[in-house]
């Protein structure tokens, strides 16, 4: 049936509609069976709920509830709780134009027997923190050592270290307590060094019992996989890989190339069956290497938890489902991509969609803070997690430095501290341990959701009637005609390298004076995001000489359109003066102005 709730955040008592389970596990027996209810902030699909969830509360046990809302097969959110008093609320989601059911579980635990929580991190550090040899002052690095601190994994998963690894022990140790320390091993082995130098390391507070030899065949090496046993508190062990996979056949590319001519039909470069070949270029074969060779001679019939991060430079086939066709930025697009789903396959839990199932509300972007993030939700790093006896707590994508470091000079022209955004888990072992000993992390929804806003209000005044002129432009192909042509596949680009550096204008004359309602800045809609305007000034003008201030801009590092409201102002020219860039350059595929109807 449709789950229908009142307004005003009434709780609704879900009798007859929910599907409740009891599990038991070693150690565990039977919780008295929950009750629960929603409490939603509307009525119907589109509103915000959470689930409560009740059992019995006993002393010295624990109380393990997992909620799961769906939609047939389709699973839209998910959480695993812990609690003493017998009461949990999830996390908040959102109701899908569905009919859905809630499944609740509980199994109760013996207080000392609950498991060991691990935080697990992922990241590709951009060769060593250094922008690729462009940042090197050392601030960024250290910076980037600093946040490593503040997530504070238990194992750190690092692709290209390229140097820095032992700079990156020793920040993280400075000033830790001796039970706190980390330990590292440098995974990839020198007949598997780039023109880098090292890739892989793996960084753990845990015991370091065992480091996998180098693995070669004719698809992978140690530049491509490594890792080792780690012990756990309560004697037992896990497995912990670091892996990159290549980019040949740029997922992430050719996807934002199809969404984007999807949305605003356009023909197609390539159909979804070229696109998913990408796949099957090098990626495909690394993985089969990886989970049905490598991983196997390590730990043999060994069934210990396997914990994986990294970045596989593939998009995930759960995101790119027919359940989100019509997110925002898809685009339409539906994507069985083969890569992944052979982690699946293999038993692996893609740990941050797990966690966050509404690919929508939880796009989980880490690609890419530093060159754009484009029109499609890019996410291409990731934790993965195997076992029976692993339980995924919360998971979230950072791309964002800390506030602390954001009044640094570096945060302008590096947003972030790597061009990759970084994956952090946090998961429970289940077993002997005291449960979970810190708020589990989480995703912020909604982070890049609203890639096509609507078109403002107003009639938009025809290319036609437009002229347009720059302070600086790249001939032929950056020409500022290309912003007024009312095409989104020809763009206005400053000379590059940038002379004369920015401040650059761009000023559109629109033959008279106009009443205007809104004017929209267009983005150049390429992967290369090169010249993206990120500040800026919109200037009027009624006789093209002198101009006056409207308002300040600041646009996100995204190809969505960015609505300036103009709220009846008359004027004949309308400029746009672009004070930073990406790169330093200054572009834009279309400036659209409309007028009150």
């Amino acid at each position: 049936m449709r789950l229908l709730v009142p307004p005003l955040a009434v709780a609704v008592a879900l009798t007859g509609l929910l599907a409740a389970t009891n599990t038991t596990a070693a150690a565990a027996d039977r919780g008295s069976k929950p009750s629960y209810r929603l409490d939603c902030d509307g009525n119907g699909p589109g509103s915000t709920c959470t689930v409560v969830a009740t059992g019995k509360a006993r002393p010295h046990r624990v109380e393990e509830f997992v909620t799961t809302v769906r939609s047939g097969d389709q699973v839209w959110a998910r959480d695993t709780l812990y609690t003493r008093d017998g009461q949990v609320r999830s996390r908040p989601f959102v109701l899908p134009d569905k009919d859905v059911t809630v499944d609740v579980s509980l199994t109760s635990l013996p207080e000392k027997h609950v498991g060991t929580p691990l935080r697990l991190m992922a990241w590709n550090l951009f060769v060593g923190g250094t922008y690729n040899r462009q940042e090197n002052t050392g601030e960024n690095l250290a910076q980037m050592i600093d946040y490593m601190n503040e997530v504070n994994p238990d194992i750190l998963f690092v692709v290209e270290g390229y140097g820095s690894g032992q700079k990156i022990l020793d920040g993280l140790n400075a000033g830790r307590a001796e039970g706190d320390r980390f330990a590292s091993v440098q995974l990839t082995t020198p007949e598997d060094y780039s023109v880098n130098g090292d890739n892989l390391w793996l960084y753990t507070k845990l015991d370091i019992q065992k480091v996998y030899p180098r693995y070669a065949d004719a698809d992978i090496s140690s530049f491509n996989l490594g890792g080792a046993r780690l012990g756990l508190p309560n004697g037992k062990h896990v497995h912990a890989f670091s892996l990159w996979t290549w980019h040949d056949g740029w997922a992430y590319g050719d996807t934002h190339d199809a969404a984007v001519q999807n949305t605003h039909g356009l023909p197609r470069t390539k159909t979804n069956e070229q696109i998913l070949e990408g796949d099957n270029l090098r990626r495909v074969a690394m993985g089969k290497a990886i989970l049905e060779k490598a991983i196997p001679s390590f730990i043999g019939d060994d069934d210990a938890p396997v914990l994986m991060g990294g970045d596989l430079n593939a998009q995930s086939h759960l995101d790119w489902s027919e359940q989100f066709a019509n997110a925002p930025g898809h685009g339409g697009v539906v994507l069985p991509w083969p890569y992944t789903k052979l982690y699946t396959d293999h038993g692996f839990m893609d740990t941050f969609r797990y966690a966050n199932p509404d690919a929508g509300r939880y796009p989980g972007r880490t690609w890419s803070p530093y060159h754009g993030m484009g029109a499609i939700p890019g996410r291409i790093d990731y934790v993965f997690a195997r076992g029976k006896d692993v339980r995924v707590l919360g998971s979230r994508a950072d791309i964002d430095r800390l506030p602390r470091h954001r009044q640094s000079w570096l945060n302008q022209p590096y947003p972030f501290y790597s061009d990759h955004g970084s994956v952090v888990t946090d998961i429970l072992i289940r077993g002997k341990g005291t449960g979970p000993d810190r708020e589990p992390v989480t995703e912020e929804p909604g982070k890049g959701r609203h890639i096509w806003p609507a078109e403002p209000a107003g009639r938009r005044v025809p290319p036609a009637e437009l002229k347009a002129t720059a302070s600086t432009f790249k001939p032929g192909i950056g020409d500022p005609r290309n912003a007024i042509d009312g095409k989104l596949t020809t763009d206005f680009h400053s000379d590059y390298p940038a002379v004369p550096p920015q401040p650059h204008t761009i000023t559109v004359d629109l033959g008279r004076v106009r009443e205007l309602s809104a004017v929209r800045f267009q983005p150049k809609l390429r992967t290369n995001m090169n010249g993206t305007i990120l500040k800026g000034m919109v200037q009027v003008s009624d006789d093209g000489i002198t101009f006056r201030d409207v308002t300040p801009v600041e646009w996100p590092r995204m190809t969505a359109p960015n609505d300036v409201s103009l709220q009846g102002l008359s004027a004949r020219y309308i400029r746009l003066r672009s004070d930073y860039g990406i790169g330093g350059a200054s572009a834009l595929a279309e400036i659209i102005p409309y007028e009150k109807a």
